[in-house]
């Protein structure tokens, strides 16, 4: 279940498949897999970037963009959607048709993270921000989807409470039981959300991660991972019906961070 909100395109928000992405399918393609173990990440970085209050604009998220090679290291080798495709929006004109959604379903605020595919909360004060959002890539194989989507904070310090609030909320919803028709006959969709185990990042670059996992089946498992740096905080979102393993993402997530690090922030 939870498959896709796939690409919000602004000024037209289109809200495209959240059923699908609740659905699911009862056919199991890949058998459990546990979680690979060890203590989260801690949503600081360890020497956070000193820099003006706006180290980057939104133009710099498109150098998160990955290639064919980047990609087939989580075996997706189609770009469905690639940068520039999409106009950028904003949070605020992009949260709330969401927001609504999801608290039609029946999801509770706090774990307002979860429909999300850009670094944002849903629901609730935060969904108002005026925040620049970028979706900058998504490609696909099958049930198999990744994408790659960025925002540009006001601040570095705006950036950071965002990164200690979702992994606050992350440790707060480890279920979410949804008012969603699921196959079977029954009115509901229990879902489990689990913090991901740390990854190696650059000291400048903060993380948070998280699955998504409900029954086996299309898209039954989503990896995302946060990253800071400054005043951007790129989101890595990977679903799949089990065919791409958590430490595969781990190592995407981590390219990814160190990616993230070579960034140029602007000049006084």
């Amino acid at each position: 279940m939870f498959g896709s909100l796939t690409v919000l395109a602004v000024p037209v928000v289109a809200v495209v498949g959240f059923l699908a992405y609740v659905g699911h399918s009862l056919s199991e393609t890949a058998p459990d897999q546990a979680f690979l173990t060890g203590p989260p990440q801690h949503p600081d970085a360890m020497t956070p970037l000193a820099c003006p209050e706006r180290c980057f604009g939104l133009d710099a998220a498109d150098s998160m963009a990955v290639s064919a090679q980047d990609a087939s290291q989580l075996s997706i080798g189609d770009e469905r959607y690639g940068v520039g495709e999409f106009e950028p929006g904003t949070v605020a004109a992009v949260a709330p048709k969401v927001g609504e959604q999801w608290q039609e379903v029946g999801g509770d605020e706090e774990c307002a993270f979860l429909p999300g595919n850009a670094p944002y909360f849903a629901d609730g004060a935060h969904a108002t921000s005026e925040d620049p959002i970028s979706w900058v890539q998504t490609w696909q194989a099958g049930d198999e989807m990744m994408d790659i989507a960025a925002r540009v904070f006001a601040t570095t310090e705006e950036a950071s409470r965002f990164m200690r609030d979702l992994h606050d909320r992350v440790a707060a919803c480890p279920w979410q039981d949804l008012d969603v028709p699921a196959a079977g006959g029954l009115d509901t969709s229990l879902i489990q959300i689990t913090a991901q185990a740390a990854i190696d990042v650059p000291d400048e670059v903060a993380a948070v991660g998280w699955v998504r996992e409900g029954t086996p089946g299309a898209r039954w498992r989503s990896y995302v991972w946060d990253l800071q740096r400054g005043n951007l905080v790129v989101q890595v979102r990977v679903l799949t019906d089990g065919r791409i393993l958590e430490q595969d993402v781990a190592a995407f997530a981590e390219l990814q961070a160190d990616k993230l690090s070579e960034l140029e922030p602007a000049t006084p």
